[in-house]
């Protein structure tokens, strides 16, 4: 009985060890290169985003989100600093002045406990990969 308790848990123990490893490879992966996998690159920095409607966003790595506006405009956020929770959170906030984006303002991450603010250092359009 002790030996079928001890080869479960090495097989948990090397399901997430395997796991992990993979994130790690994510992580590594360049920001071009995550992009270019949605069918994006980086295009112009703009300044501010007039009453802009998130219809979805998707986790790039912990310092960059991408989100469509819902008419086909997609938009790449950076971040300050890297975000905690970001990866693994399916809501993100935006805490914005005059219901316009810009890079003053700060992504929030909701958690149990104290939400994560997370602040912005620059958006940028992003266009069609070729």
């Amino acid at each position: 009985m002790n030996t079928a308790i001890i080869k479960f848990n090495v097989l948990i123990l090397l399901i997430f060890s395997l796991l992990a490893c993979g994130n790690v490879k994510d992580e590594k992966m360049g920001l071009d290169e995550r992009l270019a996998e949605y069918g994006y690159r980086p295009g112009e920095n703009i300044t501010q985003l007039q009453s802009y409607r998130i219809t979805d966003w998707t986790y790039l790595d912990s310092q960059h989100l991408m989100f469509s506006n819902g008419i086909s405009e997609h938009y790449l956020i950076s971040l300050k600093n890297r975000c905690s929770g970001l990866s693994s959170t399916d809501t993100v906030l935006f805490e914005t002045r005059n219901n316009v984006l810009t890079k003053f303002d700060e992504v929030i991450v909701p958690a149990s406990g104290v939400p994560t603010h997370c602040s912005i250092e620059s958006i940028s359009r992003l266009t069609p990969a070729e």
